[in-house]
């Protein structure tokens, strides 16, 4: 009867878990999208098959594509299956952190759930919804601390062949872990604390204990050995973070400083990871939280807590046959955390929130043992609980903050794409794009060629290796100086990925602000927004709409990776007009032109009035630019450049260029 009530305790454990978890994680999992390294990964699967990713992470991880191919198999390019999968993997590994820490301190059960709560939930990770290119980084998670439990498993089994079953599956794991990502291997300090901490209580020095747990685990010795012995003597990275002789370069010529540089860098992401992971993600995150966001975490904390302190209460007499178990959680907490932050730092990396906040996921298993032993030492039961319910809150406010980011994010993506789309048939293969999203980061050239090859190119460019029809080059100082000085086609090869840039061969696609439309930039008659950032003021005029093939069939961006097309707002006229408008077919603007002021449709960003401005001075139309001219007029900015567009057009009567003079070009 003990056993089958030990069961359901642990059972009902589990399902407080993924309660919890859910409600951090999955309340607008269906609006997350593609998003950073997603985008080349995706097109890489679609255009040239699963297989492909052998040859994307064979410069630095390539047993990734034990993962890898097997979810794009499975999901295909659904972003919402993967981000199911991401989160069936965290759960998968919290649940068996608590069944390890269930077997470590048997008569703790309370503390066991708190802290495989905190680790859940903790706040220092904000890559979930991220979840294509995580994949690997949860599924790694899950297989290490499945690992570390079956090994735990093995060493306390009495029967012989659970205890061989349980090394063989914690070996198997083990290797998987590490397959994915080489800096995980802070888990072996996590898994030997853990033997040695069960065998340390049958009393001996320190040198005894140390033999006991080696002899009690030593199967699980391979899983280190092997896997270094692969990375150390056989393995060449071609990628220069995860190159072990380039990194440690700097260790051989000066080793006395590098130790001190690394030991400087453990203590500064040892103090982010266990004190500021609570502190600034959310501080950065305060504009996304959401009312029912606020009230989602102060209830489900609130239930929670109560719950913990109703099995609390319950908690036994077995309890105090473990007195040790505040300080054996507190040295066993801050000695893991401290372990998994000093393999980044020996490669020179360091957590930083929320770049690198995926380098605080080994660490964040101490942190949580840590945090609730910590608590736990709290005589009052009260201020334990009021402590415990604080951490909760912040974390759940930071995931739910993280996620209304995130699923922002992508609409800001998707629309921007979708009015590409309306505005652009086809484009000219070997065209550099430089794009700017409103409100999204564009770190990395393939933010921008990845959705654009995925609409106009999805299909396979070379027999020979990966290359995308469509490049780009990221909006930054250096691109700029790049156009300005008319340089040259820049090669490069990143993961085996080849594309050929053109700082010659450019076209501008900027949506300066939330409330603009996407505007691509004519060269030859640049048209920028009052809101327009500086640098694309500055390389405009280098950007040729030659490149945009309008006689061609329009292509329809795949409704599984933009989502289903927008309601046909003002944007969609707009883009209408003014591809029509690059095709000579005014009639065409002014008939879109009627059809969306007939819906009371307008823009928000007064350059977007230029293409119809221009439809009715083409047709003689004075009237309706005198209509319009309040509009305009009220940014002097804007009334400059529809003053100038109109009066260098062609053929246009002198009643219209006396009419835009007086109204549009006044000093």
């Amino acid at each position: 009867m003990k056993d089958v009530s030990r069961k359901q305790d642990h059972l009902l454990s589990i399902l407080v878990l993924l309660i919890v978890s859910g409600l951090a994680y999955l309340p607008l999992l269906g609006k997350f999208g593609y998003t950073n390294d997603d985008w080349y990964l995706m097109y890489v699967a679609s255009a040239y098959g699963p297989n492909a990713f052998t040859d994307i992470f064979s410069v630095d991880r390539p047993g990734r594509v034990l993962v890898m191919i097997p979810a794009y198999e499975l999901f295909g390019a659904n972003p919402l299956l993967y981000n199911l999968s991401a989160f069936f993997f965290r759960v998968l590994g919290g649940s068996a952190l608590l069944s390890l820490l269930r077997r470590l301190w048997p008569g703790r059960p309370v503390p066991a759930i708190g802290m495989s709560l905190l680790f859940l939930v903790y706040p220092g990770f904000l890559s979930m919804p991220n979840a294509i290119d995580y994949q690997s980084h949860v599924v790694g998670l899950a297989a290490a601390l499945l690992s570390i439990w079956l090994t735990v498993k093995a060493v306390q089994s009495e029967r012989l062949p659970e205890k061989i079953i349980s090394h063989v599956g914690a070996i198997l794991f083990g290797w998987l872990y590490l397959s994915q990502m080489e800096w995980y291997i802070g888990f072996e300090f996590f898994r030997w604390a853990c033997v040695f901490l069960l065998f340390s209580r049958h009393g001996g020095t320190f040198f005894q204990k140390g033999i006991r747990a080696i002899r009690g685990a030593y199967p699980s010795l391979l899983v280190p050995a092997v896997f270094l012995v692969w990375r150390l003597l056989f393995f060449s990275s071609e990628r220069g973070a995860t190159d072990v002789d380039l990194q440690f370069e700097l260790f051989k010529l000066y080793p006395v400083q590098t130790l001190y540089h690394w030991s400087i860098q453990v203590l500064q992401d040892l103090y982010d990871v266990l004190l500021a992971a609570w502190v600034i993600p959310l501080s950065r995150l305060l504009d996304y939280i959401e009312w029912w966001g606020l009230t989602l975490a102060l209830i489900m904390s609130g239930v929670i807590v109560f719950l913990l302190l109703k099995l609390d209460t319950a908690e036994g007499p077995a309890a105090s046959e473990q007195p040790n178990f505040p300080r054996e959680a507190l040295w066993l907490g801050i000695l893991t955390a401290i372990a998994g932050l000093v393999p980044i730092a020996m490669v020179n990396r360091e957590v930083a929130f929320p770049s690198f906040s995926r380098y605080a996921i080994v660490s964040s298993v101490g942190v949580a043992i840590f945090l609730v032993a910590l608590v736990s030492m709290i005589r009052r039961q009260a201020l334990r609980s009021a402590v415990f319910a604080l951490f909760l809150i912040l974390a759940m406010l930071t995931h739910h903050a993280n996620s209304v980011k995130s699923a922002q994010e992508t609409a800001i993506v998707r629309n921007f794409w979708w009015q590409v789309a309306w505005r652009i048939p086809q484009l000219e293969a070997r065209t550099t794009l430089i794009g700017n999203y409103p409100g999204a980061p564009t770190e990395e050239d393939y933010f921008i060629w990845g959705p654009a090859n995925l609409i106009y190119y999805p299909e396979s460019q070379s027999a020979t290796g990966i290359q995308p029809a469509v490049f780009a080059a990221i909006l930054n100082k250096e691109t700029v100086a790049k156009v300005v000085a008319r340089e040259r086609q820049e090669f490069d090869n990143r993961k085996n990925i080849i594309t050929y840039k053109n700082y010659r061969n450019i076209l501008i696609l900027s949506q300066p602000t939330m409330e603009s439309c996407v505007h691509v930039i004519d060269g030859l008659q640049p048209e920028f927004s009052q809101s327009e950032s500086e640098s694309i003021r500055t390389i405009g005029p280098y950007s040729e709409i030659e490149h945009i093939l309008v006689e061609e069939t329009p292509h329809t961006p795949p409704a599984l990776v933009f989502g289903p097309e927008p309601e046909h707002g003002w944007c969609y006229y707009y883009q209408m007009a003014d591809l029509a408008r690059q095709r000579g077919d005014w009639e065409q603007v002014l008939q879109l032109g009627e059809e969306a002021f007939g819906k009371n449709l307008s823009p928000s960003d007064s350059i977007e009035w230029i293409p119809f401005l221009q439809a009715y001075a083409q047709r003689g139309d004075v009237a309706q630019l005198q209509a319009r001219a309040p509009q305009i007029t009220a940014s002097p900015y804007i009334a400059h450049q529809a003053c100038q567009i109109i009066q260098a057009m062609p053929e246009v009567t002198n009643s219209v260029k006396q009419t835009v003079t007086s109204l549009y070009c006044a000093e």
